[in-house]
């Protein structure tokens, strides 16, 4: 295990407990552990009240997590619901765009928003996802190079792209300080960034307490708007535009997913909706997520 001993946005090292951990740390199996089973030590930032997990798990078990995930992100039968929902982020940044020559999707998944890119324009496409099946389907895109690496270990030229995308990724990441100064040197001047991630001060979150769905293994960092656009703005970004998103799932989906219910419960409601023939019914509403379009000055 590993300390974040550092504060990413304003590298104080103070912290208070919000939550002990959940993990048992003298069995960890590595990519075998369930990331939404438990959670670490929850943390929160003296400095600026940045909320975080620590100590987490090292480099090679947090990258097998992702290497050896036995799926992707899309569930079955919310292609479509998922699909909306990737060009709702996408539309964050569309009128703020200067030009469309490039764009950068870190952790591509399936590749959803490279297409719309593709649809909007955008003659070079590359992204990032390190799970293979993920990134078979984002490869099939046309014109899309899409690398296996962590943004980390990727190279590429400074002043590059117009647009970097990070749909729920910064909340993932070590030390997401380092991703937004990467991001900010390969932006090119008066180029944009995106980045959706959960908010930990949502209404969801102050309802469900330790039982908050993004306390898993998966995440390192909870954001709200203030420490998300504290964030780019201490790596040199300037902040467009701040503030709640909205997700397309089915109702059933959402049934399925809904916090404090017992499992057996919440199954037995997305069936009743299937019978009567309407848990395929989209909706599109805030769930708690924030997102941010910051663009490196000119």
């Amino acid at each position: 295990m590993r300390e974040i001993r550092h504060c990413p946005i304003c590298a104080g090292t103070d912290r208070d407990l919000v939550y002990p951990g959940t993990l048992d740390t003298s069995n960890i199996v590595g990519a075998r552990t369930n990331p939404y089973c438990s959670h670490y030590q929850i943390n929160r930032c003296r400095g600026c009240g940045l909320i975080f997990s620590s100590p987490i798990f090292e480099d090679a078990d947090i990258a097998a997590l992702y290497e050896k995930a036995p799926h992707g992100n899309v569930e079955s039968g919310e292609e479509g619901n998922v699909k909306s929902t990737m060009r709702l982020y996408y539309e964050l940044a569309r009128p703020h765009l200067l030009q469309r020559d490039r764009l950068l999707d870190v952790g591509c998944d399936i590749g959803l928003m490279l297409e719309f890119a593709r649809q909007d324009g955008f003659r070079e496409l590359y992204g990032l996802e390190p799970n293979p099946i993920a990134r078979e389907k984002a490869q099939a895109i046309p014109r899309a190079v899409v690398s296996e690496r962590f943004y980390e270990e990727q190279e590429f030229p400074a002043s590059s792209f117009d647009l970097i995308t990070f749909i729920h990724v910064v909340d993932h990441l070590i030390d997401p300080s380092k991703a937004v100064e990467r991001a900010f040197m390969h932006a090119k001047p008066g180029g944009l960034v995106v980045a959706v991630v959960h908010n930990v001060e949502s209404m969801l979150a102050r309802m469900t307490g330790e039982r908050f769905p993004p306390f898993n293994l998966y995440h390192h960092y909870f954001f709200s708007e203030r420490t998300l656009a504290a964030l780019f703005e201490s790596r040199g970004f300037e902040t467009v535009s701040v503030g709640s998103t909205k997700n397309c799932y089915s109702l059933g989906f959402f049934a399925r997913r809904a916090p404090g219910i017992p499992a057996r419960l919440r199954f037995a409601i997305a069936s009743g909706l299937d019978r009567v023939g309407i848990g395929g019914l989209p909706l599109t509403i805030p769930v708690g997520n924030i997102g941010i379009v910051a663009r490196r000055p000119s």
